[in-house]
């Protein structure tokens, strides 16, 4: 219950945000500019990843491409971190995780939406790959020169012999590499 509080008052949270700020900018950067950004995330366990693991974190490394006056090509990089739940009679484990993604933000202002497909490698003890997806809105925002990217995704996780999901609030600060 306290997890669907905190994603619920972050979802508001973003949203308001958005909105004020869609109102007041448009979008950060013009077509055929490429920027990255360095982010931190708040990982919250969906259902069945609750039962096992923590809220944990992450950090990654993001690049865009705007090809056109509302659309961007996005690439990135991260590393995830759930502790393990104690409990009685159960082996529970640390996730450790590397995921690798490309996907598309659509812009409506500085406000998008987006997907995002590719690949997740889970470390350990029970290494193993597997495929994720995630679709998510978020918002850019000016602070004097600086842009910061602030974003809510949901983001689902297959392997072999399972399906997880999370759901993630990273802010992250942005620079264009070309203007």
């Amino acid at each position: 219950m306290k997890t669907i509080k905190i994603v619920g008052f972050s979802l508001f949270t973003t949203l308001f945000l958005t909105i004020f700020n869609s109102i007041c900018n448009a979008q950060a950067y013009k077509k055929s500019t490429f920027s990255t950004s360095i982010g931190a995330e708040v990982i919250f366990t969906e259902t069945k990843l609750s039962k096992t693991n923590k809220t944990g974190g992450g950090v990654n490394l993001k690049g865009e491409y705007v090809f056109s006056n509302h659309s961007s090509a996005t690439m990135s990089g991260g590393y995830y971190f759930l502790q393990k739940k104690e409990k009685l009679n159960e082996i529970n484990e640390d996730i450790s995780a590397i995921p690798l993604k490309v996907g598309l933000r659509y812009y409506l202002a500085s406000f998008y939406g987006g997907g995002e497909a590719g690949s997740i490698l889970f470390m350990g003890d029970n290494s193993s790959l597997g495929f994720l997806y995630s679709l998510g809105i978020g918002d850019k925002f000016k602070v004097r020169n600086n842009v910061f990217d602030i974003g809510l995704r949901h983001e689902g996780w297959t392997t072999n012999s399972d399906s997880r999901g999370i759901i993630a609030l990273r802010l992250a600060y942005e620079f264009a590499l070309n203007k």
